[in-house]
Protein backbone atom coordinates (compact mmCIF):
# COMPACT_ATOMS: atom_id res chain seq x y z
CA UNK A 1 0.00 0.00 0.00
CA UNK A 2 2.04 3.65 -0.87
CA UNK A 3 2.08 6.20 1.36
CA UNK A 4 -0.85 8.23 -0.21
CA UNK A 5 -3.42 5.34 0.17
CA UNK A 6 -2.44 5.32 3.33
CA UNK A 7 -3.55 8.53 4.78
CA UNK A 8 -7.65 8.23 5.34
CA UNK A 9 -7.95 11.94 3.75
CA UNK A 10 -6.73 11.28 -0.18
CA UNK A 11 -8.94 8.24 0.32
CA UNK A 12 -12.54 9.65 2.14
CA UNK A 13 -13.92 13.32 2.06
CA UNK A 14 -11.06 15.51 3.67
CA UNK A 15 -13.90 17.27 5.43
CA UNK A 16 -14.23 14.66 7.57
CA UNK A 17 -11.10 14.35 9.34
CA UNK A 18 -11.11 18.44 9.57
CA UNK A 19 -9.98 18.07 13.18
CA UNK A 20 -6.76 15.93 12.43
CA UNK A 21 -3.35 16.21 10.45
CA UNK A 22 -2.39 12.73 8.74
CA UNK A 23 -4.29 9.72 9.48
CA UNK A 24 -3.20 6.23 8.76
CA UNK A 25 -5.99 3.42 7.93
CA UNK A 26 -4.27 0.88 9.89
CA UNK A 27 -3.28 2.92 12.59
CA UNK A 28 -6.61 5.11 13.03
CA UNK A 29 -9.14 2.36 12.11
CA UNK A 30 -11.60 2.75 14.80
CA UNK A 31 -11.68 6.84 14.45
CA UNK A 32 -11.93 6.34 10.82
CA UNK A 33 -14.74 4.29 10.74
CA UNK A 34 -16.27 5.82 13.20
CA UNK A 35 -16.14 9.03 11.52
CA UNK A 36 -16.84 7.85 8.19
CA UNK A 37 -20.53 5.84 9.55
CA UNK A 38 -21.65 9.14 11.55
CA UNK A 39 -20.95 11.47 8.84
CA UNK A 40 -19.55 10.14 5.70
CA UNK A 41 -21.77 9.66 2.38
CA UNK A 42 -22.33 6.98 0.26
CA UNK A 43 -19.09 6.81 -1.61
CA UNK A 44 -17.38 7.08 1.88
CA UNK A 45 -19.14 4.35 3.13
CA UNK A 46 -18.29 2.08 -0.24
CA UNK A 47 -14.47 2.76 0.00
CA UNK A 48 -14.80 1.87 3.89
CA UNK A 49 -16.26 -1.36 3.46
CA UNK A 50 -13.29 -2.05 0.40
CA UNK A 51 -10.98 -1.48 3.11
CA UNK A 52 -12.46 -2.72 6.08
CA UNK A 53 -14.34 -5.92 6.87
CA UNK A 54 -17.63 -5.60 8.21
CA UNK A 55 -16.40 -7.48 11.32
CA UNK A 56 -14.06 -4.42 12.05
CA UNK A 57 -17.16 -2.36 11.35
CA UNK A 58 -19.54 -4.11 13.64
CA UNK A 59 -16.92 -4.31 16.26
CA UNK A 60 -16.67 -1.17 16.22
CA UNK A 61 -20.92 -0.45 16.19
CA UNK A 62 -21.03 -2.39 19.26
CA UNK A 63 -17.96 -0.95 21.16
CA UNK A 64 -17.31 2.76 20.55
CA UNK A 65 -18.60 5.21 23.18
CA UNK A 66 -18.33 8.10 20.73
CA UNK A 67 -20.64 7.11 18.23
CA UNK A 68 -23.56 9.37 17.47
CA UNK A 69 -26.68 7.09 18.88
CA UNK A 70 -28.36 7.69 15.34
CA UNK A 71 -25.43 6.36 13.53
CA UNK A 72 -25.35 3.34 16.11
CA UNK A 73 -28.86 2.84 15.66
CA UNK A 74 -28.87 2.66 12.32
CA UNK A 75 -26.01 -0.09 11.38
CA UNK A 76 -27.18 -1.86 14.08
CA UNK A 77 -30.28 -2.52 12.55
CA UNK A 78 -28.23 -2.82 8.97
CA UNK A 79 -26.01 -5.46 10.26
CA UNK A 80 -28.67 -7.40 12.18
CA UNK A 81 -26.91 -6.36 15.42
CA UNK A 82 -29.21 -7.44 18.56
CA UNK A 83 -30.26 -5.03 20.91
CA UNK A 84 -28.56 -6.53 23.67
CA UNK A 85 -25.11 -6.34 21.99
CA UNK A 86 -25.31 -2.59 20.90
CA UNK A 87 -23.22 -1.51 24.45
CA UNK A 88 -24.67 -0.49 27.98
CA UNK A 89 -24.08 3.17 26.97
CA UNK A 90 -26.41 2.95 24.27
CA UNK A 91 -29.36 1.10 25.88
CA UNK A 92 -28.90 3.30 28.56
CA UNK A 93 -29.18 6.41 25.94
CA UNK A 94 -32.02 4.86 24.32
CA UNK A 95 -33.98 4.01 27.53
CA UNK A 96 -33.86 7.20 28.94
CA UNK A 97 -34.98 8.91 25.74
CA UNK A 98 -37.58 6.66 25.65
CA UNK A 99 -39.19 6.90 29.02
CA UNK A 100 -39.56 11.10 29.08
Amino acid sequence: MSGELRDAKSIFDPTLFWDARAIDIRRHAEYIIARVLDFGDEKDVKKLREIYSDANLIDVIRKKRGLLPITKRFWSVYFKIPFEEEGECFRMYFQKKHEM
